[in-house]
């Protein structure tokens, strides 16, 4: 029989890290427990804000911005060929369908990443650098949109505020990674170490 130790405080884990200390005897840690640091809560709350901001100010532009007008100015800036079957009207009525549709699912799946990671679910964390890495690639590609603003039916503003949630996103994607190579998901460490 082991002897009690008396000088263990309760909630402390033991060397090997597999046992916390419950003010009377060691009981096992769960499978895959990790203790959160300085970085975790913080990470999550402004992961979670930024997912919410990005999914409301994403719908809110393209309701705004994407209309009847605006996607004919853009279709004929592009120089688009029409097919003699089809009219411009159907083709502009089309892409405002697509547009909302596209909007609104990326709306959908960043609340979705901004409950989950309000709520720290660990695979959330995963999902959540993949979104980020998708949109850090979105700084780079909306260069194109800025050297030719009359081909896009969103204003310049609209578009700025796009490549700064990019910027954002891509700035998370770093932290994150940093997070998950220095500690694991969520900036968690396995216990011990």
């Amino acid at each position: 029989m082991d002897p009690v130790p008396t000088t263990q405080a309760a909630g402390q884990i033991s060397a090997d890290g597999q046992f916390r200390w419950d003010g009377q005897q060691w009981a096992p840690l769960p499978a895959n427990y990790r203790e959160p640091t300085p970085w975790t809560r913080p990470m999550q709350l402004i992961t979670a804000a930024l997912f919410a901001i990005s999914a409301i100010s994403g719908v809110v532009i393209t309701i705004a911005f994407v209309n009847h007008d605006s996607v004919l100015r853009a279709i004929h800036a592009q120089g688009t060929q029409i097919p003699t079957t089809t009219s411009v009207d159907t083709i502009a009525n089309i892409t405002i369908g697509v547009t909302y549709a596209v909007a609104i699912f990326f709306a959908l799946v960043y609340l979705v990443a901004a409950l989950g990671s309000y709520l720290g679910w660990r695979w959330m964390f995963w999902a959540a650098l993949v979104l980020y890495g998708l949109s850090g690639i979105t700084v780079f590609t909306n260069i194109g949109s800025f050297a030719n603003p009359d081909r896009s039916p969103i204003p310049v503003t609209g578009l700025i505020i796009s490549e700064l949630f990019a910027v954002l996103g891509l700035a998370m994607f770093v932290w994150m990674l940093i997070a998950a190579i220095r500690y694991g998901p969520w900036a968690m460490r396995k216990p011990g170490r």
